[in-house]
């Protein structure tokens, strides 16, 4: 664990510190989502059982989060599937690549509580540190995923 980062699921205070991480200029280009529209989606995704906000909270305030989301299957004998997401690190942290290997170490583990028996990590930023941290995690790539055009 990175020195005084908590990593911990997130809860309704977090909203105002997670939307401004979000609306940083290295996440979504700086492009902001109204608070009025935020605070539904995020209520929403509170109340979800299977969907989750991670986030690493220093002394300072939230300097990243992922989102998790458990997919239930027909298939695999109706196992689960984790799908990660949505992983933001504070430009101002110096300590990146130590939190997101925290942050998916806390992923990981939320998805073997949950029965998972896949992780799918799609995410926009930080590449190379994630590929890095799965290998650290022990785990195997597995197929490409194709974005949609926009």
């Amino acid at each position: 664990m990175s020195d005084n980062i908590i990593i911990r699921k997130a809860n309704e205070s977090d909203l105002e510190e997670i939307l401004t991480l979000i609306n940083s200029p290295e996440a979504d280009n700086g492009t902001a989502m109204e608070t009025r529209d935020a605070n539904t989606i995020y209520q929403s995704i509170l109340g979800d059982p299977n969907y989750f906000q991670i986030v690493a909270s220093s002394e300072s305030g939230i300097v990243a989060i992922v989102t998790l989301v458990i997919i239930m299957q027909m298939t695999h004998e109706g196992a689960t599937t984790a799908y990660v997401t949505d992983l933001i690190v504070s430009q101002s942290c110096t300590e990146k690549a130590a939190i997101i290997s925290d942050l998916m170490q806390n992923a990981k583990e939320l998805a073997e509580e949950y029965g998972c028996y896949k992780i799918l990590f799609q995410n926009d930023y930080h590449h190379d540190m994630i590929e890095s941290s799965s290998r650290e995690l022990g785990l195997k790539k597995g197929a490409a995923s194709f974005l949609l055009p926009s």
